[in-house]
This record gives structure tokens, C-alpha cells and sequence, in this order.
């Protein structure tokens, strides 16, 4: 009689539960092959059979970190009901910097892991893609060249993304409020050119 194991996908979904945990709760360092397989309940080996490494767990929960940012920034844009395309981009690129600093472990995860391999998972690229996209409809009605509008929101995210990161880690000084005065200066700036 053959050995009764747990379900892949069940325990799949559980390897990724756990390590999403720890990068919630102790930081992405402590998210180790070791920490994860101890805390799913499972053999060193499980992990290896169902996943190509500690990294492709890594970039599943990347995965859920970028559809639930996309959520909070995006419900936190459409709450300010404001018609400029200025106010609606400012309180989305505002949101971004809220979500770094109030879930500081996901957001770093999703920029800390550098991956060693050629590409990247399908998966993770189309939520990334549909983010940028996503970023495109706030922008006005006369905004028609969809690839210049999405090198605009890529351009945009990058740049509000670089004064987070020197926001959070304070190398250059300043309060949250000089970082968020910052990021309405720039979409500012780069709506109006």
C-alpha cells in the first residue's frame, strides 16, 4: 500500500502562506528554505519538487505583494474622487509611499530579492504589466498613444519609487511629510511638461 502524501497544489499554496508570514512578520531574510519548511510542515525536499528554489517562493509571494499593493494604491486614488489627472496621480503615487512604510517588509521584498535567473515568471511579469497599465487610466482623455502613456506611468512609478526608497532609508534627511511634499512636486512636474 503506497504512502498517503499531502496534495502538491495544497501544499504549494501553504509553502507560500508560510513564507509570505515570515516576510510579513521577521523581514526577507529570515524567510530561509529551512524557516519555511519547518514552519509548512514539510521535508526540505517538498519544497525542491514543487518549486525551482527558495527564490520562485520568494517571487510567488512577490506576486501577491504586487496585487495587493496595486489594491491599496489604487482604492486610495479613487477615494479622492478628484477630477485632475494631477490629484488622482499624486494621491496614487502618495498611496505608494504610504504602503512602503506601513507594509515595509513586503514592499522590500519585492526589490530586495535579486533573481538569478534569465527571466522572470510569467505570472509576476503580467501583474507588473497590468499595474503599469492600470496607472495609464488615471491619465487624461487626450493622453491617446497607449506605448508613450506606458513609458509615462513606467517613468512615473520609477521616479516616485527612487524618492521612497532615499525617503525610507533617510540617507538624504527629511520627514515623511518632506518625502510626500517631494512626490507632489513631481507628479506635478512631470504632468504638466
Amino acid at each position: 500500500m503506497g504512502r498517503k502524501g499531502k496534495d502538491p497544489d495544497e501544499l504549494r499554496n501553504k509553502i507560500i502562506d508560510v513564507a509570505y508570514t515570515i516576510i510579513v512578520t521577521e523581514g526577507l531574510r529570515k524567510c530561509t528554505v529551512r524557516a519555511v519548511t519547518k514552519k509548512a510542515g514539510c521535508a526540505l525536499g517538498s519544497l525542491g519538487y514543487l518549486f525551482t528554489g527558495l527564490e520562485d517562493v520568494i517571487l510567488a509571494v512577490n506576486t501577491r505583494t504586487l496585487i495587493e499593493m496595486d489594491q491599496y494604491m489604487f482604492e486610495k486614488a479613487q477615494a479622492e474622487k478628484e477630477d485632475q489627472v494631477v490629484d488622482r496621480l499624486t494621491a496614487l503615487a502618495l498611496a505608494y509611499f504610504t504602503y512602503a512604510k506601513d507594509y515595509f517588509n513586503q514592499w522590500e521584498a519585492l526589490f530586495a530579492l535579486r533573481f538569478s535567473q534569465s527571466e522572470l515568471p510569467s505570472e509576476y511579469l503580467q501583474v507588473r504589466s497590468q499595474l503599469i497599465l492600470k496607472i495609464t487610466t488615471l491619465f487624461s482623455e487626450d493622453m491617446t498613444d497607449q506605448k508613450q502613456n506606458i513609458m509615462l506611468a513606467r517613468t512615473m512609478y520609477e521616479a516616485v519609487h527612487g524618492i521612497v526608497v532615499l525617503g525610507l532609508d533617510r540617507r538624504l534627511g527629511g520627514t515623511s511629510q518632506d518625502v510626500e511634499n517631494r512626490i507632489r512636486l513631481l507628479v506635478s512636474a512631470i504632468i504638466k511638461n
